[in-house]
């Protein structure tokens, strides 16, 4: 991946932005300019004076995310700000960042339970299927270096579209592991005897010893979910069909049912449907 500038979801709810942290953990050193980003969901429809007290949380927004933001630059990284006021702040998030011409978004997950992924429409939910640029999402400030990047792959695709996800995510995975020193293993899902993949045609696939490829049979996220926890606090990459309209609400997302089994970042390459 080419990285210019990373976008960051500012939680406005608490002084704690791992994103940000994780932001400029990634910024440090390379140049990557930062933009820090508030959607304060605020709806004044109906109260005197709207557009003066619209003007004026996003005037008290603005002074607390410099304050938030100062360090950083202080620390000589590039960090812009932005606040805007919308009725929605989940929908709100992809176009700003394809206003702020983004290479990666970062934002903070928290855990949901499965009926929550599945039926309500969270932030992970939106910002999965709207934007198409790779989306690391946060689950814990870890402390010291990168130690394993663990991609998840699909060496059983046939169709283009994932095919191409699988090239993309191993060769993101192999330049980070260049970049960062972190050891690299890759995790391939089957679902039965037919399409049992040789761990040896994995490793050869990423360049990889033969004892870092993890294959094993079972439902993509839980095989994922237990290489990842025997690994400890690895960065996992997976990719992500961008689905939007009716295939979006019917069709699961391994990237989102994953995020509740992990307790470790997940950056997701995604790529629109041919």
């Amino acid at each position: 991946m080419q990285v210019s500038k990373i976008f960051v979801v500012i939680d406005p709810t608490t002084p704690n932005q791992i994103a940000l942290a994780r932001a400029a953990d990634i910024a440090r050193g390379t140049g990557i300019d930062i933009h820090a980003y508030i959607c304060i969901n605020e709806n004044y429809s109906g109260v005197e004076d709207s557009a003066a007290m619209r003007e004026a949380e996003v005037a008290r927004h603005e002074a607390w995310l410099a304050g938030l933001i100062r360090p950083l630059v202080d620390s000589g990284l590039s960090v812009t700000a932005e606040v805007e006021c919308k009725d929605d702040w989940r929908e709100a998030l992809a176009p700003a960042a394809a206003r702020a011409k983004a290479d990666l978004i970062v934002k903070e997950s928290r855990r949901r339970t499965p009926l929550q992924r599945r039926f309500l429409k969270t932030a992970d939910w939106i910002l999965l299927r709207n934007v198409e640029c790779p989306v690391l999402l946060v689950k814990s400030l870890r402390q010291g270096p990168l130690t394993h990047i663990l991609a998840a792959v699909n060496l059983n695709a046939r169709d283009a579209a994932h095919q191409a996800l699988t090239e993309i995510v191993i060769e993101s995975s192999r330049a980070l592991a260049d970049s960062t020193g972190a050891e690299l293993h890759a995790v391939n899902a089957y679902a039965d005897q037919m399409h049992f993949v040789h761990p040896p045609d994995l490793a050869k696939r990423l360049g990889i010893d033969r004892a870092r490829a993890h294959v094993m049979q079972g439902e993509p996220e839980n095989v994922i979910a237990e290489v990842a926890n025997n690994l400890g606090s690895p960065l996992v990459v997976i990719s992500s069909v961008a689905r939007r309209g009716v295939s979006a609400a019917i069709v699961g997302n391994t990237a989102e049912r994953i995020l509740d089994t992990l307790d470790c970042d997940v950056l997701t390459i995604i790529r629109s449907p041919a």
